[in-house]
Parts: structure tokens; C-alpha cells; sequence
């Protein structure tokens, strides 16, 4: 009853707080916060239906917060319905991130789609630098601490292993892991 109570606040203060910030945004119906969310930036936030943020059984690093951004006032973070997330996530797009429907998101993953620095001395502070979308597809399940870069999509049923650095596409149906990641087999059905 009590998790219950506590999700129900973090919803609350999701929509007080958030809601004036952002360019958009939309939280869909029986979405469970049992850790904290931060979530700031300037545009649109879409969450589906039915997903679940944080795990108690998971591992955790203080409250087990987690960080969804959408930077600017033209970025674009979109969650499908039915995902489980860990604890102590961090998704920041600054151009445009997408997650599909019933994708399993492990402890401490990160997921961004820009270098949040221009690499060029001159204009390192200035920039984000070069930006590209990141697609994960629908049941996708990413072990704990992948790291997601810019450009990157991940194929619907592919497995990420845990402290892999995805830099390239993975296509649907495989398993890869690795730094960087890279496809180690094919699942079959």
C-alpha cells in the first residue's frame, strides 16, 4: 500500500512540476514510479501506458533516481507502453529518442543521443555537438550499465549484455555484447 501511495506522489509531482517546463508532456495510464524521476529539459516527454520505473530488487545507488531528459525546446523523448525500468537510468536526448513497447531497461543503463559536448576545442562549450536519433525496439532487454550512443538502433527481441557499449545498429533477433558491442548470435524463435 505504501509503494502504492509513494507511486502515486512521484505521478503528482511529475505533472506539477514537469508539465509547465516542457514543450509536451504526456503520461499515459498505470505507469508504477517506485524510484524517483528527475526529469528536466524543455520538450516533449511521451510516456505510454503500463510501464514500471525503478525496481526494489535491483540494485540501487541512493535513491535509485532515475534521469529522463528531453534538453531542448525541439527534443523529442518517447517510451512506449509496458516497459520495466531498473534503477539509476539516464536517458538525455537532445534531438530525438525512442523506446518501443515491453522492453526490459537494466540498472544504471545510459542512453543518449548526442556527444553533450561539441568535440572541437573552440566550440566545446557552446554545442551538444553532433546529434543523432536512437530507436530501441519493441522487447528489447539491456543488461545492466549499456551504454546506448547517438545514432544507434536496436531491433525488436535483441538482447544487450550487461556493461556493453552499443556504438552501432544491432539488428533484430541477436544477441550482442561487448565494447564496443557487437552481435555475438542470432535468436532463434
Amino acid at each position: 500500500m505504501l509503494m502504492k501511495i509513494k507511486s502515486r506522489w512521484r505521478y503528482m509531482r511529475l505533472q506539477l512540476l514537469a508539465a509547465p517546463r516542457h514543450q509536451q508532456l504526456v503520461v499515459g495510464a498505470r505507469n508504477d514510479f517506485n524510484v524517483p524521476l528527475r526529469v528536466d529539459g524543455e520538450g516533449r516527454l511521451l510516456i505510454g501506458s503500463g510501464n514500471s520505473f525503478g525496481y526494489r530488487l535491483a540494485p540501487m545507488l541512493g535513491n535509485g533516481e532515475i534521469l529522463l531528459q528531453a534538453r531542448g525546446q525541439a527534443a523529442v523523448l518517447q517510451i512506449g507502453q509496458s516497459n520495466q525500468f531498473s534503477n539509476n537510468i539516464s536517458i538525455v536526448s537532445c534531438g530525438r529518442i525512442t523506446i518501443g513497447d515491453r522492453c526490459l531497461i537494466g540498472d544504471q543503463v545510459a542512453i543518449y543521443d548526442c556527444d553533450a559536448h561539441e568535440v572541437d576545442p573552440v566550440n566545446r562549450h557552446r554545442s551538444s555537438g553532433e546529434i543523432l536519433p536512437v530507436s530501441i525496439g519493441n522487447n528489447v532487454w539491456l543488461g545492466s550499465r549499456v551504454i546506448i550512443l547517438k545514432g544507434v538502433t536496436i531491433g525488436d527481441n535483441s538482447v544487450i549484455g550487461a556493461m556493453s557499449v552499443v556504438t552501432r545498429s544491432i539488428p533484430p533477433n541477436c544477441i550482442a555484447a561487448g565494447n564496443p558491442a557487437r552481435v555475438l548470435r542470432t535468436l532463434d524463435h
